[in-house]
């Protein structure tokens, strides 16, 4: 049976192309869903460009060193966001970019209360939290806005997270998470975000601060003995600083066993490092952690 572009390729020719075995191709498809062939009439089983283009890039990523279960969720995250439309500027964003700019503290005090009352806190994170601080970052990365702007918009964020995490009721006896800063990293936002919907989950959280060291967070793990431990990266500063931190963090959780360890962050996905750590799960979202 020979086939055309338009009529699909068979297992053979994608075989041929992309070096894989006919065995690999089918487990690839009947365990993890990568792609998804057309039957032929007769049974064949008919592949498109595109299937033949996204085994490719799995197999780059592969080559490349990621285990092949995070070779495929990265592509997966790749096809969602170019899929995704752009939303439109939140106006709350807006108006909190113009008061940042401006350095008017109560300004901005003011919108968050006001959105964060119009929108519940789930909303409240997505749409103007997580949109501000990318727009605070490539402001600051252009050159747009001087380091105090940044310094101040970002510190009373914070500052306002932490305060609904402090108001935010849960019953006794709820399952502990402890989120923490990596040693060297002082960016805490993205850690507060992921308590903060941690706790709209039911988790009580526990956060140890920006770049606590080594020896403070497993004392913290001792102490409180949390299910869960969040390990935040925003920046690859904590690894470029200490070579050896991840195999400190694996030590880490190997001592700690009653305890789940998490990582993740922007710091960690750039970092050529976590490819397949084996104590530490990799999390890319709050559902990571939380299943």
């Amino acid at each position: 049976m020979k086939t055309n572009q338009e009529q699909g390729l068979l297992v053979n020719e994608v075989s041929r192309i992309t070096g894989l075995s006919r065995q690999v191709i089918r487990k690839w498809e009947d365990r993890y869903d990568i792609v998804c062939p057309k039957r032929h009439e007769n049974g064949y089983r008919l592949y498109t460009i595109e299937d033949v283009s996204t085994l490719l890039k799995i197999c780059e990523m592969r080559d490349k060193g990621y285990p092949l279960k995070e070779a495929i969720h990265l592509f997966r995250q790749d096809q969602s966001m170019r899929a995704m439309p752009i939303p439109p500027v939140n106006e709350y964003v807006i108006e909190l970019m113009e008061k940042g700019q401006h350095y008017d503290e109560d300004g901005l005090l003011l919108i968050l209360k006001q959105a964060h009352h119009r929108y519940g806190l789930e909303r409240f994170l997505s749409e103007v939290i997580q949109p501000l601080m990318l727009a605070v970052g490539e402001n600051w990365a252009n050159g747009d806005w001087d380091e105090s702007q940044e310094t101040i918009t970002s510190l009373l964020v914070r500052d306002f997270l932490v305060q609904i995490r402090r108001n935010f009721d849960l019953a006794e006896g709820t399952p502990k998470i402890l989120g923490c800063c990596l040693p060297d990293e002082t960016h805490e936002i993205p850690l507060h975000i992921i308590l903060l919907q941690a706790m709209m989950h039911g988790w009580q959280t526990i956060a140890a601060g920006p770049s606590p060291k080594l020896s403070s967070i497993e004392f913290l793990v001792q102490r409180l003995r949390p299910e869960k431990v969040m390990l935040s990266a925003t920046t690859t500063i904590p690894f470029e600083r200490d070579p050896k931190l991840l195999d400190k963090l694996e030590a880490m959780a190997a001592r700690n066993t009653k305890t789940e360890f998490f990582i993740g962050g922007h710091g960690v996905f750039n970092h050529e490092l976590f490819l397949s750590p084996k104590k530490i799960r990799i999390a890319y979202s709050i559902e990571d952690v939380l299943k």
